[in-house]
């Protein structure tokens, strides 16, 4: 007995089966080169049984020869190195330019130096002191200073008010966004036990090389995707496991922080503790458990909007000290009248011109009141070059202080948030730079070429051909041998 009369149109049969489905992966992979997430997938062929299975075994027929080609799995390309990389990479830059973002805004509120801002209606309320100093019996002047003093408090204020509606976003920001990653989160682990499931369901399948392997590339893609977003909002500590799935926890771990393991991230919220320090709370009733936020998250948009917040709540306290030192020296240069309150910040409502007192005669229509005294006055003046020192609570929680003029102060607090900002945005550009060589690396891997896929298109195309055209030189082999054995 030899060979089976059909046995090559089996194998035949079988490049065509193969060559079709190498051909509509090539489609596949065509169509979903601009899909987000998407990694390319290749064939991966092998060889069929040989007949006869065991030589000597069998028909009696010189050696064994291969039964045609299967495909035994649709692999989906990627590299955990690259990926891991790229992750971390896009944590570092969304956390450097959401700061930068936020730093950018302060810098607009801030104004400076502008004819808006609060340096220019401070030196203009000194200014209002210094001719009032040299002609204090003039009641326009005496107005003048009050005016003045109304226009720094109400340029302060707005000021301080804007600062403030912009930590309060940026706060409810940061708890939106740990809502997206318990979306996420609740996303990923259905996805994770598809995955699962399928990777069961191999178990034992890829014993023989011809066995087929049930690959859940979708899911996979769907999987990174997933992770794709959250390595946006937070730094990640990724693991990968042998079926597929990759385990997610928030924070660095180790002795660096904190990590949460991301099925325990539920009802999250963040809120300003004691000194202004960012608290994460995690559960509900007695089971819930609180972090400093910053001992769990150090990349990804949400630190970038929490050291916004931090930056913040140090410059409106630097801000309040300085109008609170403000207001204390300007009323103790008058004699103890109250011309600012401190808290709010603003011109006493009972400071009128009538009632202001430039010396300690008393204010015009006194009986004590002396004409063209101005000691009040050149105190005033005095304080513009006079050394302050002020002390206040950093977003951090530590003491800080500084010394010098007003205007010292003030172009203090506003220069060092220039250089918080100029520093943020070379660490951005920095971080850019390393995510756009991660990203090329990893879509040199996961990527589609469109030129690469064509060649594999004409290669698969010219297989199914030659396929077809062996099937055709069988078939009429098989019909003269039909034709000889009939009577």
């Amino acid at each position: 007995m030899g060979t089976p009369t059909f046995s090559p149109l089996y194998i035949g049969l079988s490049g065509l089966q193969a060559m079709q489905e190498a051909e509509s992966v090539v489609g596949n992979n065509i169509d979903n080169a601009n899909t987000p997430g998407y990694a390319q997938e290749s064939v991966n062929l092998v060889e069929g049984h040989p007949y006869p299975p065991v030589p000597g075994d069998g028909p009696m027929i010189g050696g064994q020869y291969g039964q045609g080609v299967s495909v035994q799995s649709v692999t989906r390309q990627d590299s955990w190195f690259y990926d891991r990389q790229d992750w971390q990479n896009q944590s570092t830059y969304q956390m450097y330019s959401t700061y930068s973002s936020i730093l950018t805004q302060v810098q607009g509120i801030l104004s400076e130096p502008s004819s808006n801002g609060i340096q220019s209606a401070l030196d203009q309320f000194f200014s209002a002191w210094q001719t009032l100093s040299t002609d204090p019996s003039n009641t326009a002047a005496r107005q003048a200073v009050i005016t003045q003093g109304q226009v720094l408090a109400q340029t302060a204020n707005t000021v301080t008010s804007q600062l403030q509606t912009l930590q309060s976003n940026v706060l409810s920001q940061i708890n939106d966004q740990f809502q997206q990653l318990e979306q996420y989160a609740q996303e990923l682990s259905a996805v994770q036990a598809q995955i699962a499931a399928i990777s069961q369901s191999n178990v034992g399948a890829g014993g023989a090389s011809s066995s087929a392997v049930e690959n859940p590339n979708e899911l996979l893609d769907q999987q990174a995707a997933i992770i794709d977003e959250m390595s946006q909002l937070a730094n990640l500590t990724l693991s990968q496991n042998q079926d597929g799935t990759i385990s997610v926890s928030i924070g660095p771990g180790g002795s660096s922080g904190t990590v949460i393991p991301l099925n325990a991230l539920t009802q999250a919220s963040v809120t300003e503790g004691s000194n202004g320090v960012l608290v994460l709370s995690v559960g509900s009733g007695s089971n819930t458990q609180t972090y400093l936020l910053s001992s769990v998250v150090s990349g990804g948009q949400i630190a970038g909007n929490a050291q916004g917040f931090t930056e913040l709540t140090g410059l409106l306290n630097n801000l309040n000290a300085f109008t609170s030192q403000l207001a204390t020296q300007i009323n103790s240069a008058l004699g103890g009248q109250t011309f600012f309150d401190a808290n709010p910040f603003g011109v006493d409502v009972k400071m009128t011109s009538a009632t202001l007192a430039l010396g300690p005669g008393g204010p015009p229509g006194s009986s004590t009141y002396v004409a063209g005294d101005n000691t009040y006055a050149v105190n005033v003046v005095n304080l513009q070059t006079q050394a302050q020192s002020i002390t206040w609570i950093d977003g951090s929680g530590n003491s800080q202080s500084a010394t010098g003029t007003f205007d010292q102060l003030l172009a203090s607090a506003v220069s060092q948030v220039g250089m918080t900002a100029s520093g943020v945005a070379a660490g951005e550009k920095t971080a850019d730079a390393l995510l756009q060589q991660s990203s090329q690396l990893r879509q040199s891997i996961s990527g589609v070429s469109i030129d690469e896929q064509a060649s594999y298109m004409i290669a698969f195309q010219n297989a199914y051909a030659a396929a077809a055209k062996y099937i055709a030189t069988f078939q009429t082999m098989l019909n003269a041998l039909l034709n000889m054995v009939q009577p």
